[in-house]
């Protein structure tokens, strides 16, 4: 798996009990990792065809300026929710491995 992609899955770890215990530096930290998610995925090339295509249309969508996704996107809870979905995509499929 790309590097940086490792790195999200990694740092996303940090953040598990985020919808328990919310706190504004958990948020920053969800916040950073959705905008590295966005940067990182729209930089892949062939290895992009192999995650789910909504993860795809989210990301090209939302970088085209769609109004309705960034105000979806705006809620760090939804922000969460979609790199959980990364996450566990990335844990389920083997592409990335919890260290010990």
């Amino acid at each position: 798996m790309n590097e940086c992609l490792h790195n999200i899955c990694q740092t996303f770890e940090e953040t598990s009990d985020f919808l328990k215990d919310r706190t504004p530096e958990k948020e920053k930290i969800i916040t950073k990792l959705f905008f590295d998610f966005l940067e990182c995925f729209s930089s892949l090339k062939a290895e992009k065809l192999d995650f789910p295509k909504e993860f795809q249309h989210d990301v090209q969508t939302y970088l085209r300026g769609n109004l309705a996704l960034h105000k979806k996107f705006e809620d760090v809870e939804i922000r969460y929710l979609m790199l959980s979905d990364f996450y566990d995509f990335c844990r389920l499929t083997k592409r990335y491995i919890k260290e010990k």
